[in-house]
């Protein structure tokens, strides 16, 4: 990644393409630099990568021009960087980083109607699902050895998603007074998320077989139980 302006001798190459140089000669490529960090920590750690042997791809591959894992990839960089609604694709498929961490080169990234395809389609069924827990499975376990913790400190706390209509896994909730998803969350002592959107009956199982924080030792790996 050439640039224009002042000569300066301080270089970075991203590790996952040493064909892209970043200096600081106030060139403006992009607005989102952000995207080759994230490509960077997500190769670091192997977040997205793994997810590719839970996912199967029924496209066919003569009409495929975005892999899985490139618009898995996409949507989390996206939502990493601050864009959080799908529609935010269509004006970002372009950007050069975006592109460039994606291996699209002078390609277009996918448009908002694939990446919402993606979501339901892919990632909102069983297999995506597992998918995702183990891609965030990774993420905190990563950060966990980073900070090298010994004991760690679980909040549990459930939310109220309202729906307007028949969506798959809605209840009606008798406190609430309405019909909702009603998920329940896990939050280390600091807000960060370690098991999203698990379910009441689901908790409940898990704590019919062992306690919370026996089962996170296990599921987790790296915490003494």
């Amino acid at each position: 990644m050439l640039a224009s302006g002042e000569s300066r001798k301080e270089v970075v190459r991203p590790d996952f393409n040493q064909a892209i140089r970043i200096d600081f000669q106030g060139a403006q490529i992009t607005a989102d630099t952000g995207f080759l960090l994230l490509r960077g920590i997500d190769d670091r750690f192997r977040i997205i990568a793994p997810m590719e042997e839970c996912l199967e791809d029924l496209r066919s591959s003569t009409h495929t021009k975005h892999s899985l894992i490139q618009m898995v990839q996409q949507r989390v960089y996206q939502i990493a960087a601050g864009y959080e609604d799908c529609n935010d694709a269509d004006f970002l498929r372009i950007d050069p980083a975006l592109r460039l961490v994606l291996g699209k080169d002078l390609q277009a990234g996918a448009s908002q109607s694939m990446l919402s395809r993606l979501e339901n389609e892919v990632l909102g069924q069983g297999a995506g699902l597992e998918a995702l827990d183990g891609a965030l499975t990774r993420s905190t376990d990563a950060l966990w050895r980073r900070k090298n913790k010994r004991r760690l400190i679980i909040d549990l706390d459930s939310t109220e998603d309202p729906v307007h209509g028949k969506q798959e896994g809605m209840a009606d909730n008798g406190h609430f007074g309405k019909n909702c998803f009603h998920p329940l969350f896990c939050f280390t002592s600091v807000g960060k998320i370690t098991i999203p959107g698990l379910s009441v009956d689901k908790l409940m199982e898990i704590c019919a077989i062992m306690p919370p924080t026996r089962q996170f030792s296990f599921k987790r790996g790296s915490f003494p139980g």
